[in-house]
């Protein structure tokens, strides 16, 4: 199983229906037949390796109501798929796009990773360079610690602890809600803990939540989450790189574009 994030989106040209393959077969088979295509092609999708055993066309076929004999003929007779080995059947369309996909995202995730080892070897040096006033501050600072780590048994406490503690006293309501959205979508994502800046990425959050509600922070960060630019790919993703005026437009744009093919019946995007 794919993660479920990663079922939000796939590429597809909003012309695909007058792609000559795909007119012979409306042409044939009808609005059935292009939707059993897409049925099909999301089908493919959500497979590991995006291809899908023939053996399972019959039960495919019952549960999306239509039948068998349907839905192999949209796989074998119109040049819309590729056969392997006779067990399997794909679509090199949506292989070659995945594969641009995964690559992409195969770079920011390690650029993710570099920028969370970089900041934490930088959070490291800060905290030893730190001056020690008296032996009960010191005291005071390794019980905080320990009662922490004691404290936070999963990954859900450990967020809000650290928010509390981190981010501006001032802060609006909604903060702390966003950036642990944030920094799940981040954790899941990059399989990482995300590195929380109280300078920058708590100010950036607060400034945000001065113009938007949470509820439309958050549907831009899961935007945010499949975008890729040249600063993703070398830097990773941080909530001051998301709250930057240009992302958020970029953000702003998509989800536009989203709701533009909700309403012409999601054909817009392959």
């Amino acid at each position: 199983m794919i993660p479920i994030k990663d079922a939000y989106y796939f590429p597809h040209d909003s012309n695909a229906k007058d792609d000559p393959k795909c007119v012979l077969l409306i042409e044939q088979l009808g609005l059935e037949g292009y939707g059993i295509f897409w049925v099909l092609v999301e089908t493919l999708r959500e497979q590991p390796e995006y291809k899908y055993p023939l053996a399972l066309l019959p039960a495919l076929a019952r549960r999306y109501n239509t039948t068998h004999d349907k839905m192999k003929v949209v796989v074998y007779n119109y040049g819309l798929f590729n056969i392997e080995n006779d067990e399997f059947f794909f679509s090199e369309t949506l292989r070659r796009r995945m594969e641009q996909i995964d690559y992409k995202r195969e770079l920011a995730r390690i650029a993710g990773k570099k920028s969370a080892e970089k900041r934490l070897l930088l959070n490291d040096r800060s905290t030893t360079v730190q001056p020690t006033f008296n032996d009960r501050s010191t005291s005071k600072v390794n019980k905080s610690k320990v009662n922490n780590n004691t404290s936070n048994s999963n990954i859900n406490n450990n967020n809000n602890n650290i928010y509390n503690n981190m981010v501006p006293q001032d802060k609006p309501e909604g903060h702390t809600d966003v950036i642990a959205y944030f920094v799940e979508k981040y954790q899941e994502c990059y399989h990482t803990k995300y590195l929380f800046s109280k300078e920058k990425d708590g100010v950036a959050v607060k400034r945000l939540l001065q113009t938007y509600d949470v509820k439309t922070i958050k549907e831009l960060i899961d935007i945010y989450f499949d975008l890729y630019d040249e600063y993703v790919e070398n830097n990773g993703r941080t909530i001051s790189h998301f709250a930057a005026s240009n992302t958020i437009a970029k953000c702003q744009a998509v989800a536009k574009k989203q709701k533009s093919r909700m309403a012409t019946g999601g054909l817009l995007s392959w």
